[in-house]
């Protein structure tokens, strides 16, 4: 089973479970070394793979859209669209077309 969740929803349900300084940071050094290892990986790249990483202006990947999973009503909403903007709301997007769909 697939399942689409937005990060804020990810860090709203972290923010809800009471964990201590310890846990948060003992997460926080999980992602990164996660992190570092996808980087160190993409530096192996063959030249034709590095021409295509994209990245933001703080030196993090750009997510890209095949890099995401949504489902298929959102994705025709959105497929006239490219790139997508920073704030879009796939949530209100999936909600709208719901709406429309069975109003």
């Amino acid at each position: 089973m697939n399942l689409t969740i937005s990060m804020n929803t990810v860090l709203n349900i972290l923010h809800s479970m009471a964990l201590s300084t310890s846990n948060k940071q003992w997460l926080a050094d999980h992602l990164y070394e996660e992190v570092k290892a996808e980087r160190l990986r993409a530096d192996e790249q063959s030249p034709e793979e590095e021409m295509a990483t994209v990245t933001t202006n703080n030196g993090w990947p750009r997510i890209r859209r095949e890099d995401m999973r949504i489902s298929p009503e959102v994705m025709d909403l959105v497929k006239d669209i490219d790139p997508l903007p920073d704030d879009f709301d796939y949530d209100k997007a999936r909600l709208d077309y719901l709406l429309k769909k069975h109003g």
